[in-house]
């Protein structure tokens, strides 16, 4: 049946101010070469729209219907004054050692007179070192935050109290304002909303592995876990559950002819999400909506992918063993480890005038992970800092982390070639 939709036609240039205007002064409604839109529903977009691949993507699986709950991360409402790089700083700086010191210094920090009332009568009552969490913040970058539900803007503790013990989150977007979709990362903690990416309407959403029972553990800050519930009487529940749908876990089992865990599927996803092929054959569906994930039917090929996704995961926690094999990767010159720059030439990255990582090739350096370019992220957010031994192990990890997961996207694309070939049915 043929639609009534009206034409819609489209043209856009980019260019300078001068170009555009000279543009506008030679061109009108009439000579311009317009792109008809072909509309189409549900979403009837108003720009050009690569659509080719949309019947296969339409077989695969959302991440949001594989697992049972998600969330965005945490917005603190205040990063400045409620997250830091040491945890005895972010003790110092809210410790309340006098009242109307304490008020005053809030205020001007930007902080309401309401909200430094809630927060001074917070802050008395409780120890403050048992509401400070480590804080996956950004990329690599994990700091410490106070983690209280009445003084975070959104502590999400449903989502987030899952981190309070052992866990693994899938951390992915809905919708991208970048061009290209590269916003996928693994967390271990509870975490940032802006931890892959903080443009416009990139929010970062989390998808646990495993679900707890809050009776079954008791988070440092009693806060944080007021929010969460109550269990109904003589209810005993397991400890954790996972978050993958049964449905999921099962239909995969019977397909395989064996048990699948949860935790394999889970890192079944975190490859694919890594592949280059997915990503570029289906860009433009996975700047509108969370992923779909292609499920083959070969038990081998299932166990092959998954296993790259753990090593891959691995590096990306910064626990793999392959870290510490390579040794060209070096911070040599001697100095006073200062942040004075970010400056990247010949393999090397400057971070003051004396001294420098060495062995970074083009493609690490230039590698993003959602909307940040990693290294470079890394180190402006240490703008005139002094790098201890630590921090300079850490970045030396982080270089050697970018550069195996550029080795191991590759061989994960010779496997997903296969996927396609092979696809489960819903």
């Amino acid at each position: 049946m043929k639609n009534n939709y009206p034409k819609i036609k489209y043209f856009d240039l980019y260019s300078l101010r001068k170009e555009k205007g000279d543009f506008l002064e030679s061109h009108d409604v009439k000579n311009t070469k317009w792109q008809e839109l072909e509309l189409k529903e549900p979403n009837f977009w108003f720009v050009p729209k690569d659509m080719r691949g949309e019947k296969t993507y339409d077989k695969f699986i959302s991440v949001k219907d594989i697992f049972e709950k998600y969330n965005a991360g945490i917005a603190t409402g205040k990063d400045e004054i409620l997250v830091d790089f040491d945890e005895q700083a972010l003790i110092r700086k809210l410790a309340i050692y006098d009242k109307d010191v304490f008020k005053m210094t809030m205020q001007n920090h930007g902080i309401s007179k309401d909200l430094v009332d809630v927060w001074y009568d917070e802050l008395k009552n409780e120890d403050i070192e048992n509401q400070i969490e480590v804080y996956n913040y950004r990329i690599f970058d994990k700091r410490f935050v106070v983690y209280n539900n009445k003084i975070l803007q959104r502590a999400r503790t449903v989502i987030m109290n899952n981190f309070l013990k052992d866990n693994l989150a899938l951390v992915t977007t809905k919708i991208l304002s970048s061009k290209k979709y590269k916003h996928a990362f693994i967390s271990n903690c509870i975490s940032d909303r802006c931890l892959i990416s903080n443009r416009g309407r990139e929010a970062n959403y989390y998808f646990p592995l495993y679900l707890y029972n809050i009776d079954d553990y008791a988070p440092k800050n009693k806060k944080a876990k007021s929010s969460y519930g109550n269990l109904m009487l003589f209810d005993k529940p397991k400890e954790k559950e996972a978050n993958i749908k049964n449905e999921i876990v099962e239909k995969l089992s019977e397909s395989y002819k064996k048990e699948i865990t949860p935790k394999e599927i889970f890192y079944y996803i975190y490859a694919v999400l890594y592949s280059d092929i997915y990503r570029k054959k289906y860009n433009e569906f996975l700047k509108i909506d969370f992923p779909k994930i292609p499920f083959t039917k070969d038990a081998k090929l299932f166990n092959k992918i998954s296993k790259s996704g753990k090593e891959l995961a691995d590096l990306h926690l910064l626990k793999s063993d392959k870290l510490e094999n390579d040794k060209s990767i070096k911070f040599p010159a001697v100095g006073n480890n200062k942040v004075e720059k970010r400056e990247y030439k010949d393999n090397k990255i400057y971070i003051n005038d004396k001294q420098y990582f060495v062995s970074v090739t083009p493609e690490v350096w230039n590698y993003y992970i959602g909307g940040y370019q990693v290294l470079d992220k890394w180190l402006k957010d240490r703008r005139d800092k002094v790098l201890l031994n630590e921090d300079v192990n850490h970045y030396l990890k982080v270089i050697t982390a970018l550069k195996l997961t550029i080795e191991a996207q590759k061989e994960i694309d010779e496997l997903y070639g296969e996927v396609e070939k092979t696809i489960l049915k819903k």
